[in-house]
């Protein structure tokens, strides 16, 4: 039995999706500490890394506005998405951006290619997604179910 929600459903797309293929490296931790192997301390961990190798295609992980697409210190080049909700997605650790600010982006457009993230160097290679509503930050896997 085929309901007639089931082609609508289908054909409706996810409210975010994951900027890469990889597996989860290192987790949203909340408000619990975590080791930092490139810091060496505890400190909490504001958004996801997904491991994946230098290369690979970054993609939007929702629609929305293009902030900012440019180097931000430890953190490489950063692009910044502000969603249809008013959430701040930084992708961190994006090279050779194929966005700017102003543009508008779908979700699973590609926004530039896996670099490095200087501030996790220790880890292997990876992208560093984090989600802020005002100055809260949002657990960006739990956004993508």
């Amino acid at each position: 039995l085929q309901g007639a929600s089931s082609p609508a459903s289908s054909s409706a797309a996810p409210a975010s999706t994951q900027p890469v293929s990889g597996r989860v490296l290192n987790a949203y931790s909340g408000d619990e500490l975590v080791y930092s192997s490139t810091l060496g301390d505890w400190r909490t961990h504001n958004g996801v890394d997904y491991a994946c190798t230098q290369g690979t295609a970054v993609a939007a992980p929702v629609a929305g506005k293009v902030v900012s697409a440019g180097a931000e210190g430890n953190w490489g080049t950063v692009v910044v998405l502000e969603d249809a909700a008013g959430r701040s997605w930084r992708l961190c650790g994006v090279a050779d951006p194929a966005v700017k600010a102003g543009e508008t982006v779908t979700a699973g457009q590609k926004l530039g290619t896996v670099g490095t993230v200087g501030c996790e160097c220790a880890e292997e290679s990876h992208i560093h997604v984090e989600v802020k509503q005002g100055e809260s930050y949002l657990d960006p896997a739990k956004l993508s179910e």
